[in-house]
């Protein structure tokens, strides 16, 4: 490879601002454990909103890259790396696997630096630590393999590994955009006795029935403990994901797990905000616990992932409701934004 290599990518320059699409180089040489990889697909995850939006206060590092999950080719290893070699298919992700964890690359506009991380796939081409890229069991579905980056592996990992959903249970699943949709197809896979989707859009509500939902509430419509309670028996939900970091409605999300119950928490709540739970049922053991990335390990669970894909009860493809060009990618974070949307990916 013949450094600078010059590419497009997505550059959020700042805060509450469209990116900026521009042609950017990497001057290389890649380091130890840094990889080359040329992009194919790229979701779009709720966790880059929250970044354009500074949810989680001032960012140090602007301007810089985004994205988490994609899939694409590797063109070149840098020394030292073992676990791919050039022209494997891949998957990025962003939580860690196996391998080197390596410094995080520079990239430059004109001369303007651009930071990014050990992992970003809205760009033509990335360099990408060892630690946050796997070899996809199927090179022929990219599509699914970019969505294996985050979406799917953290509802399996909430579903399957800290939840274990099975037939017993009531579920309920608060929030139906990307990974709640995700999380809904996951949990169908298990059996579980209700499935109950909850939103205020029923645009969304209906994807989520299609997915396999059995009861559907719009919280701007019903209230939604006691038709939780109806529906459960008057018991709630033994079984409560929440993928909204709405305050309220991880609050109500809360009331509407039973005694004894657990409610697992993926949506990323503003930082500083607070919530009010009941401590009686703490003691009562109506858990209240925290899911970062579904607790997965990438080595092992993406694997799994295609296997549930393989068995031919869920379609994790349905997931995606819209196929965008880089150019294209403030209008398809627009559409996120709507929060009608499984999820959008982005095609290079």
């Amino acid at each position: 490879m013949n450094y600078p290599l010059k590419f497009k990518a997505a550059i959020l320059e700042e805060l509450h601002a469209p990116l900026k699409v521009e042609e950017i180089e990497f001057r290389g040489p890649l380091l130890k454990g840094q990889i080359l990889v040329k992009m194919e697909f790229s979701g779009i995850c709720g966790k880059q909103i929250d970044e354009i939006d500074g949810s989680h206060g001032p960012d140090k590092f602007l301007p810089h890259l985004l994205g988490h999950e994609g899939s694409g080719e590797v063109i070149q290893i840098g020394p030292d790396v073992s676990k791919v070699k050039k022209g494997d298919k891949v998957i990025l992700h962003w939580m860690k696997g196996s391998g080197i964890q390596s410094e995080t690359p520079s990239f430059f506009l004109n001369e303007k630096l651009i930071n990014a991380g050990w992992v970003t796939t809205f760009n033509e081409y990335a360099v990408v630590s060892e630690n946050r890229i796997t070899i996809t069991p199927d090179p022929k579905e990219m599509k699914l393999s970019a969505l294996c980056g985050c979406v799917i592996t953290t509802a399996m990992g909430v579903v399957s590994k800290q939840a274990k959903v099975s037939k017993e249970d009531d579920v309920l699943v608060y929030g139906c955009g990307g990974v709640g949709l995700c999380v809904i197809q996951t949990s169908f896979y298990y059996n579980p006795k209700t499935l109950i989707a909850v939103d205020i859009n029923d645009k969304s509500l209906q994807i989520a029935k299609s997915l396999g939902a059995s009861h559907l509430i719009n919280t701007d419509k019903e209230d939604i403990i006691s038709t939780t309670k109806k529906i459960t028996n008057g018991k709630g939900a033994s079984k409560v994901i929440v993928c909204t970091g709405n305050i309220k409605a991880i609050e109500n999300a809360y009331r509407t797990t039973s005694i004894p119950g657990k409610c697992f928490l993926i949506g990323v709540p503003p930082k500083g905000e607070f919530i009010k739970v009941e401590a009686n049922d703490i003691m009562h053991e109506k858990d209240l616990l925290g899911s970062l990335g579904g607790g997965i390990i990438p080595d092992i669970d993406i694997p799994e992932c295609f296997c549930i894909q393989k068995s031919g009860k869920v379609d994790f493809k349905k997931l995606i409701t819209s196929i965008d060009s880089l150019e294209d990618i403030n209008l398809a974070i627009a559409k996120v934004r709507k929060g009608e949307n499984g999820r959008c990916i982005i095609k290079f």
